[in-house]
């Protein structure tokens, strides 16, 4: 059985995007559009990954995996899409809680490359 992915993003166009392509590499995807959303889903879902735009509603752009392991207790592996300068925000802070980050924007073969390494 493949692994569960979670995709966070506000951005509809994105999710499909992401759903569509790591369905096609046998993930299990589900969704969620807001930061109420990812906290009802992961009382009832397990992902063995989560994809976390860092500038989802609800959850404060500076920490948000920290907040979704805060509130949730989930012990998924966590993975932040970001527009932002990756590298600045390891130095701020901005990851902590997090097990790796991607550009957003980044090829496909990047993503699924990023994703397939840290969902082992």
């Amino acid at each position: 059985m493949g692994k569960t992915i979670m995709i966070c993003d506000d951005e509809p166009d994105m999710a499909d995007f992401l759903k569509a392509a790591l369905e096609a590499e046998g993930f299990t995807v589900e969704s969620a559009g807001s930061a109420e959303a990812i906290v009802s889903k992961l009382q009832t879902l397990t992902p063995d990954l989560i994809l976390l735009d860092m500038g989802m509603p609800g959850l404060d752009p500076k920490t948000p995996a920290l907040q979704i392991r805060t509130k949730t207790k989930t012990k998924a592996k966590i993975i932040i899409m970001t527009g932002r300068d990756i590298a600045k925000e390891q130095k701020e802070g901005g990851l902590k809680g997090s097990d790796g980050a991607l550009q957003k924007g980044a090829g496909m073969d990047a993503i699924l490359n990023k994703v397939k390494e840290v969902a082992g």
